[in-house]
């Protein structure tokens, strides 16, 4: 019994002894960390500013610097082990990089695959911040990346924040990518003999417009006629980059335009008016 005591006693002295004998060496690693972190974190802000200047695009700064970020970090955990005196288990630690990298791995699955999709991304631009897209039946702009999720504000205020995995399985529709979007919508015109005039008088409302363009053309088609009511249906392109003209103002004033147009040139209007689909606040 005594002699048990004594070993414990003996242990706990070693151990204090080892500790205080290794004490400057344990300050000075954990001075060496704390130091290396707030360079750490300069030099990401340093980084940050340089490649945003550059690439200007922040999914890919992004990615960039998580890498910077995990290097310099690992680099700085080797460098305080060493100083601690665990070469070992510095060797050791990166011999079971592999293996931890495939438990870890396993155990995050939806992390790793949505980071995995965020560097896909990164590299093959399906869309920008700001683009008009659809994924599934989530329908909005795009207001923020990062290697995670995509954050899309949807046409009615809503933020929804969609993994990028769930981007690069199911079907994406990006109707800004190139700056211009075609909208539609149904004219209702009784049949008579100045059906020709109602086409021109819309075609000359659509010229005149400052927000639709003429390259590409608009269209003004039949679309349908039954029980003496021809349908017109109406198609214009309009810049998305053009913030004074949104999508869905543009569409109101055109139809309340071509409206007023017709009733004061004589054309009989239906009460019932079909449309396409509904008006889009983008």
């Amino acid at each position: 019994m005594y002699s048990e005591i004594d070993t414990f006693k003996q242990s706990i002295s070693q151990s204090w002894s080892g500790l205080i004998s290794h004490l400057p060496t344990l300050i000075f690693s954990i001075i060496i960390f704390i130091a290396g972190l707030l360079i750490i974190k300069l030099i990401n802000k340093y980084a940050n500013k340089i490649i945003v200047s550059k690439a200007n695009d922040p999914l890919i700064a992004d990615f960039i610097l998580s890498i910077i970020s995990l290097v310099l970090t690992i680099i700085l955990f080797v460098i305080c082990l060493g100083i601690l005196g665990f070469d070992d288990v510095t060797n050791k630690i990166l011999a079971a990089a592999g293996l931890s990298t495939f438990i870890i791995g396993f155990a995050l699955k939806d992390i790793g695959e949505n980071f995995l999709a965020g560097i896909l991304m990164a590299f093959q631009r399906p869309f920008r911040i700001g683009d008009l897209i659809q994924i599934d039946n989530v329908k909005g702009r795009v207001i923020q990346m990062n290697l995670r999720s995509t954050t899309i504000k949807t046409l009615d205020g809503i933020d929804a924040y969609i993994p990028n995995a769930s981007i690069l399985k199911n079907n994406l529709e990006n109707f800004t990518i190139d700056e211009l979007m075609r909208s539609d919508f149904i004219v209702s015109v009784a049949h008579d003999d100045k059906i020709d005039n109602a086409f021109e008088l819309i075609n000359s409302i659509l010229k005149e417009n400052e927000f639709v363009l003429n390259i590409p053309m608009h269209a003004v088609l039949v679309d349908k006629i039954e029980n003496d009511i021809v349908n017109i249906a109406v198609f214009y392109w309009y810049r998305t980059d053009e913030v004074k003209a949104p999508g869905g103002k543009l569409k109101s004033d055109l139809q309340l335009l071509i409206y007023k147009k017709l009733k004061s040139n004589g054309f009989n209007l239906p009460t019932t008016i079909v449309s396409y689909e509904r008006i889009e606040k983008n």
